[in-house]
C-alpha cells in the first residue's frame, strides 16, 4: 500500500475532510523564546491567531527537522509492503523539500519512497494529498500515484486575496508607506502562485471587487468538474463560506467545493483574513 506523507506546508492536518492514514511531518515556530508545532495541538489555530492579530513581531518558521522527516517515512515503511509518496510544499517558499529528499536519500529505499515538490501550499497542497489518496485507494502503484499528482500539477491554479496590509509589510513583503495607504483606501493585494511562488498579480478596492476577480478567473479558466476546488481561509469561516456561495450563485459549472482552514505556518507571512482558491484548469 502507498503511504502518503506531507508537511505543515500543507495545512492537510486542519482539513475536515482529511484522511487518517496520511502522516504529517510538523513544522516549529516560534513567538519570540516560545515555540510551538503547527499540530493544532500544541497550539490552537484560534489562539495562534489571537496573538498574531496583537504581535509586534512576526514569528519565526522553521524548516522540518531531517531527523522528523527521517521517523516518519521510516514510520511509512514499516510494513516491507508498503512505499511512501511525499508531498513536500514549495521549495520555492521553504527547504523542506531539499530536507525530505536528503531524509529519503539516507533511508537508502530508492525504491519505496518518491518525494515530490508540489510547488504549492496550503489548499494547493492538500488538492495533490486528495488525488495521491484517491489513487491510493483505487489500488495505483507509486509511480502511477506519483505521475497523477504531477499531472495535477500541470493544471493547478492558485490565487489568493489579502485582507490586512500590514503583515506583507511587517514581513518586508510590502513598502510600509504603500501598506499605510493601501489600508485607509481599503486596497487589497491579488496574489497568484506562479513558479512554486507568490507573486503580486494587483489591486483590487474592497472585498467585493475581490470576489468579483476570483470569479472572473474561473470563467477564463474554467474547473475540471472531476476534481474539488478548494477555498482556503485564514482564520475566516464566514468569509470562505461567503465566497463559496457565491461561487456557487454564478451558475458556473463546477465542482464539488471543500472549505479548509490556513495553517499558522501560511498565516504567519499573510496574516488573518487571507483567501486563497485552488482549482485544476480543464484544460
Amino acid at each position: 500500500m502507498i503511504r502518503i506523507i506531507t508537511d505543515s506546508m500543507s495545512d492537510y492536518i486542519h482539513a475536515a475532510h482529511r484522511d487518517s492514514g496520511v502522516l504529517l511531518a510538523f513544522q516549529p515556530l516560534r513567538f519570540g523564546m516560545e515555540e510551538y508545532m503547527d499540530d493544532g495541538v500544541s497550539i490552537s489555530q484560534e489562539t495562534f491567531y489571537a496573538r498574531l492579530r496583537t504581535c509586534t513581531e512576526l514569528p519565526k518558521t522553521s524548516l522540518v527537522a531531517m531527523q522528523t522527516w527521517k521517523d516518519v517515512m521510516k514510520q511509512a515503511l514499516s510494513d516491507p509492503e508498503d512505499t511512501a509518496l511525499v508531498i513536500a510544499g514549495s521549495s520555492r517558499l521553504s527547504g523542506g523539500y531539499q530536507t525530505a529528499v536528503q531524509a529519503a536519500e539516507a533511508l537508502r529505499a530508492p525504491e519505496r519512497i518518491i518525494v515530490i515538490d508540489s510547488l504549492t501550499a496550503s489548499c494547493g497542497e492538500i488538492m495533490l494529498i486528495d488525488c495521491a489518496v484517491r489513487m491510493r485507494d483505487a489500488g495505483a502503484t507509486l509511480a502511477q500515484a506519483a505521475d497523477a499528482v504531477r499531472e495535477l500539477m500541470s493544471r493547478q491554479r492558485l490565487i489568493g486575496l489579502a485582507d490586512d496590509l500590514k503583515y506583507l509589510v511587517m514581513g518586508g513583503r510590502l513598502n510600509p508607506l504603500i501598506g499605510k495607504v493601501g489600508g485607509m483606501l481599503s486596497i487589497k493585494p491579488t496574489l497568484k502562485l506562479e513558479g512554486g511562488q507568490i507573486e503580486k498579480d494587483g489591486v483590487v478596492r474592497g472585498l467585493k471587487k475581490g470576489w468579483a476577480w476570483y470569479a472572473e478567473q474561473l470563467k477564463q479558466f474554467p474547473p475540471d468538474v472531476n476534481v474539488p476546488l478548494y477555498i482556503g481561509g485564514a482564520d475566516c469561516p464566514e468569509t470562505t463560506a461567503m465566497l463559496r456561495q457565491m461561487f456557487l450563485d454564478t451558475g458556473l459549472p463546477l465542482p464539488e467545493i471543500r472549505c479548509v482552514p490556513i495553517g499558522c505556518l501560511i498565516g504567519t507571512h499573510v496574516g488573518p483574513g487571507l483567501t486563497l482558491v485552488c482549482w485544476a484548469a480543464a484544460c
